[in-house]
């Protein structure tokens, strides 16, 4: 469930919705080149004179147009924009004029802000004939770049021979290249030593050498090459400032001292640098060190702060369901809605711009609606009369912690809700009195419920095995006491209607679900429903059955049987306590509830139904609700079965009254009566007039106050690392009138979680308008200049895995006559030469059916045609290729004797191809294990397990080879290898490789974040602020990894000249450490013993 927050900021911050801004800020990525300042603002490009004034917008479409760099010339302005529906390299006129695109390879889409951007404009060449750019095609995935030279007039860019970098710079020859072997611009994580801090090197394009000049352990990155200095942006005292290095006496000096904020972005030449510092754009004169702050003016009508009206049905956080279903409440966009089920108006109860409101519920009685508001500036409890002109009123104050959803007691008297204080509470609506039931122990406390008669209050608490357990709390003394025994997994306890059970749901059945590949299994859909008998006398919930032969009755029969009964008035007597039936009926009594304690465990009885994924919805008449298979189901007690009553239901809310259920299935949502066998979609509620008008502007300022408490709920310590969290908020909040954008926003949000030093804060995009995707076509081949024949020839056809639609390779598939050397002709008949990119034929071509034109010669004379289907990407085959490579390495160099498996990460795909691995080549004599741009997932125990395995047994069958036990397992020994690219899970696996002694680590220091997240409140308008929640320490009770990473046992730097090359120093200095293991402990295999001769006593003496 998505879980939001609401408040107001403590100050008020509003800015008049007039068209002209004096001394505008937010001004962003900017470039300067004479008397000429170029930057973005609003998404959009802009120039203004080096001096300050009057700003000049130069785009204005409706995608992010980012990254201009002016030409040395002055003429022109490069760009990257998204124009044609992917974002390519553009250029514009310095003064204005209609953008020319210079790129068509399909970029990797929007990626979330902490993975930067595809095709990223850094550099012009000193003729100004050539652009400098970064474009995400490499084989370490989409978040990684590499260079290219993309000409002026025209054609296909050109590679450079670095394989991977971050933001880079040309010598003023262009000669050289400064940059970062790692891209860390966008990462939110300031004061950062890890291992993928950023220094500085330079490459000489000529010569292919290349030589380190920083060594600085935090951050070196965004340089400008400007005669004999490079200058760059350092955290060397703790805010990034301007640094500079000579390249002639290498000596390395501060340049500026900002205190406050960060130096982001600095670009520039001739004598001049310009940079973004708090939002203002500042310039460096870079003969006399000298700083000035520009003041600009903006003046134009910015859309993005209109308001304007939405449907917000596409924003739903919560439902709720009124006590008899006549209507629903809906939170969505930060109002609080009020929906008929089928007849009547849609109402608006809240219309609370710049306020949020969440979590609506109905009292049972119909009188109230209750509903947590950030109205006070911190979330708290209100309540709204059922009646028009009512004013709501604040039910708890000086809270400061996120609140989930409350549930009333049936008697309308309670509010029963659990916070980030990790408390379960107790609300008395009427005093406003609240009462700590209870305090989380491993996990949040969650799943609660009331009894019929609001005496009794049923929860989940962990015991100290972390196994959940139901505990119940009574409202009238006080007092909990502990229900279930904490053997197993006890979870959602619900009370029944008619007081006589507690359901639950319990993983009590552990099933065995054998592994396809060897002898090897796991325990998974475990979880059954369960009933437990409150009183030692209730009714049992599966009544005794007695098939009994009926005797026909005669006249003049004996008194006192049936018939004659029934005459004389006497009634049949029923067993003491009911039957379920019975009992059943009694439900819309609110009858006392009553639990015996002593033996409580013995009164557990099991529903009908196969172990599998349950879900309790809640209990109705005569039964429970719950979630099975995509469906909605019911417990009929009397009957004691199960039916269905809704297909295709993801969740569902009962009313007070148990007749109706509020259910949602995908976007839609439906209220329907407690009766079986209803059609998908029966009773949808109408949500087309779900409507309100947005202020960009108060919602915006709600979203910036809501993102910093969400971090300060959430974080993983007490003390968000000692960084002062209400001082940040103000620092910031300095940015917030200024916000253009959306975007804008966002990049203030990535700058605050960016404070508290830590791993995995991060920020995902909210809501503005995106440029619809138009996907161009690829090939899955290297397509390589040859300036004599005056074509593009195919120098190399990636292989792929045909059968997986994500390594598809399209000029291999069946019945393809394309061959690696072939230069391509036409596309879809259209002549092809190198005035041309070849891919502006490919556009909007992914996966539809396209005419390619090839020969072995560059002349049309035997010539054919070849009909494909372009792929989206060719990420998946780039990374194919680069891992079957370092396979031929390692065969080559160890002789046949070491096996290589690559992990890209610790999630789905990286257990795949460690297990497809292990089962491939355990029968090696070593193992290199690749964790080198590990980009994480899961927590890699299992992982480090199956390396952790040893050979046992071994089976021998006549006549066949000898199996082992376990069936797969190596016994030899293994290195691995990391870079600074392994990260997160890709952190924890080096480290438990090396703390399970499985064998050394090679390469350089991993990421070094291991402070973990899973899952936190959303913002209102669906952006995201993901906090770290569980951080890392070990058995000496000290912190680990987290801002440093793991130590390699031998450092080994892959430097970028020899990886232009080819040459992977890693995998050579793994293969040469295992052959020397080897060679001291030979891995040893037992031979078959010879067959034993028992035709007497056993041949081994008996101790």
């Amino acid at each position: 469930m998505f879980r939001l927050f609401a408040a107001v900021l403590c100050f008020s911050v509003f800015v008049p919705r007039a068209s002209a801004l004096e001394d505008a800020r937010l001004l962003r990525f900017p470039d300067i080149r004479n008397d000429l300042v170029t930057f973005v603002y609003a998404g959009d490009i802009w120039t203004v004179s080096a001096q300050g004034g009057e700003a000049r917008r130069i785009t204005s479409h409706e995608g992010l147009e980012l990254f201009p760099k002016i030409s040395p010339d002055g003429k022109w302005i490069a760009f990257s924009g998204e124009y044609s529906g992917s974002r390519q390299v553009f250029v514009v006129p310095a003064e204005g004029g209609t953008p020319r695109q210079l790129t068509w390879y399909n970029s990797v889409g929007m990626m979330p802000p902490r993975g930067g951007f595809d095709h990223v404009v850094l550099d012009w060449t000193p003729d100004s004939r050539q652009i400098l750019i970064r474009a995400n095609r490499t084989t370490f995935g989409d978040r990684n770049g590499k260079y290219f030279l993309v000409a002026l007039d025209g054609g296909l860019e050109k590679p450079l021979p670095i394989v991977n970098g971050g933001f880079a710079t040309l010598s003023p020859d262009g000669s050289e290249l400064a940059f970062t072997p790692v891209d860390r611009e966008f990462r939110t994580w300031k004061r950062y030593k890890g291992g993928r801090a950023s220094d500085l090197w330079i490459f000489d394009l000529k010569n292919n050498t290349s030589e380190q000049i920083t060594d600085f352990k935090g951050t070196d990155q965004l340089p400008v090459w400007s005669g004999d200095e490079i200058f760059f942006a350092s955290d060397r005292d703790l805010k990034l400032n301007i640094w500079k290095y000579n390249v002639k006496t290498r000596e390395t000096s501060q340049v500026t001292s900002h205190k406050e904020f960060d130096v982001m972005w600095p670009s520039g030449g001739d004598g001049w640098l310009v940079y973004e510092n708090g939002g203002f754009l500042y310039k460096l004169n870079l003969a006399s060190g000298t700083t000035t702050k520009m003041s600009i003016n903006i003046r134009f009508d910015n859309p993005n702060l209109m308001t304007y009206w939405k449907n917000v049905k596409d924003d739903i956080h919560s439902f709720a369901v009124s006590p008899t279903g006549k209507r629903a409440l809906f939170d969505a966009r930060g109002d609080i809605f009020s929906v008929p089920a089928e007849n009547g108006l849609i109402e608006n109860l809240t219309q609370s711009q710049g306020v949020r409101e969440i979590f609506p519920a109905w009292s049972p009685d119909g009188k109230y609606i209750s509903y947590i508001s950030d109205a006070s500036g911190e979330y708290e409890i209100y309540l709204l009369e059922n009646k028009k002109g009512a004013e709501p009123r604040q039910l708890t104050f000086n809270s400061s912690a996120w609140k989930y959803q409350p549930l009333w007691s049936p008697d309308s008297r309670y509010l029963l809700f659990s916070d980030r204080t990790l408390q379960l509470r107790l609300l008395e609506v009427g005093s406003g009195k609240i009462t700590d039931i209870d305090k989380a122990t491993f996990n949040e406390i969650r799943t609660y419920d009331i009894s019929p008669d609001s005496r009794w209050i049923a929860y989940t608490r962990e015991g100290s095995n972390a196994q959940p357990v139901i505990w119940i709390y009574d409202i009238t003394t006080g007092k909990k006491q502990q229900l279930t025994d904490g053997v197993f997994s006890d979870d959602e306890p619900v009370f029944s209607l008619c007081g006589n059970f507690l359901f639950f749901s319990s993983n009590r059945d552990f099933n065995l679900a054998f592994s396809s590949f060897e002898f090897d299994y796991l325990y998974n859909r475990s979880t059954r429903l369960y009933a437990l008998t409150l009183k030692p006398d209730g009714p049992k919930l599966v009544k005794d059955k007695n098939d009994v032969e009926p005797v026909r009755e005669e006249k003049g029969s004996a008194p006192g049987s049936g018939e004659q009964a029934a005459k004389s008035g006497k009634k049949e007597s029923t067993p003491k306590g009911g039957t379920p039936a019975a009992d059943a009926a009694h439900a819309a009594k609110s009858p006392k509830v009553e639990i015996g304690f002593e033996g409580i465990n013995n009164r557990i009885a099991v529903l009908p139904g196969e172990a599998g994924e349950y879900r309790i919805a809640g209990a109705v008449e005569g039964g429970l609700l719950y979630m099975a298979g995509g469906k909605l189901m019911r417990y009929n007690i009397a009957d004691e079965k199960s039916e269905e009553i809704l297909d295709r239901a993801m969740m569902a809310m009962i009313t007070a009254d148990g007749k109706m259920v509020m259910y949602r299935s995908g976007a839609d949502f439906g209220i329907v009566k407690v009766a079986p066998n209803q059609k998908s979609g029966a009773g949808k509620i109408n949500l087309d007039q779900m409507e309100m008008k947005i202020d960009p502007r108060k919602e915006w300022n709600q979203i910036y106050a809501d993102g910093w408490r969400i971090f300060r709920d959430y974080f993983y310590v007490d003390n968000l690392h000692g960084v002062n969290w209400p001082e940040v908020k103000e620092r910031y909040s300095v940015l917030l009138p200024h916000v253009s954008h959306r975007a804008d926003l966002d990049y203030i949000l990535n700058e605050i979680v960016s404070e508290s030093n830590a791993g995995h804060s991060y920020v995902d995009w909210g809501d503005f308008k995106r440029v619809k995707r138009v996907d161009g076509g690829l090939l899955g081949a290297d397509l390589v200049a040859d300036e004599a024949a005056g074509r593009y020839r195919m120098t190399k056809i990636y292989q792929g895995e045909n059968w997986n639609p994500s390594r598809r390779s399209p000029l291999t598939e069946t019945g393809v006559n394309v061959r690696e050397g072939d230069y391509l002709l036409r596309i879809d008949g259209r002549e092809i030469t190198l005035n041309d990119n070849p891919y502006l034929f490919l556009e909007n071509k992914a996966g539809k059916k396209v005419e390619l034109t090839v020969n072995g010669k560059p002349g049309m004379t035997g010539a054919h045609t070849e009909v494909i289907q372009p792929i989206a990407s060719e990420l998946e085959l780039f990374g194919l290729d680069w891992v079957n490579q370092r396979r031929e390495m390692v065969d080559k160099l160890s002789g046949g004797r070491i096996g290589y498996i690559y992990v890209p990460n610790t999630s789905t795909d990286g257990n795949r191809e460690l297990y497809r691995g292990i089962y491939a080549y355990h029968d090696k004599e070593a193992l290199i294990i690749d964790d080198r741009y590990n980009g994480g997932g899961f927590i890699p125990d299992r992982m480090a397990d199956l390396l952790d395995r040893k050979t046992l047994v071994w089976w021998h069958r006549n006549g066949l080879e000898p199996s082992k036990a376990p069936g797969v397992a190596h016994d030899g020994p293994k290195v691995m290898l990391i870079n600074g690219y392994s990260s997160s899970g890709g952190d924890a696996f080096p480290y438990f490789f090396k703390k399970m002694g499985l064998g050394k680590l090679i390469g350089t220091r991993t990421w070094g974040g291991l402070i973990g997240i899973s899952g936190n409140a959303r913002l209102v308008d669906g952006g995201y602020i993901s906090v770290p929640r569980f951080g890392i320490y070990d058995e000496n009770s000290q912190w680990i990894i987290e801002g440093i990473g793991v130590y390699p046992d031998i450092e080994v730097v892959d430097r970028p000249e020899q990886l232009a090359k080819g040459v992977d120093p890693g995998i050579e200095r793994a293969v040469k450490e295992l052959l020397i293991e080897l060679e001291k402990n030979p891995v040893k295999r037992p031979s078959t013993p010879k067959s034993p001769d028992r035709s007497g006593w056993i041949e081994k003496e008996i101790r």
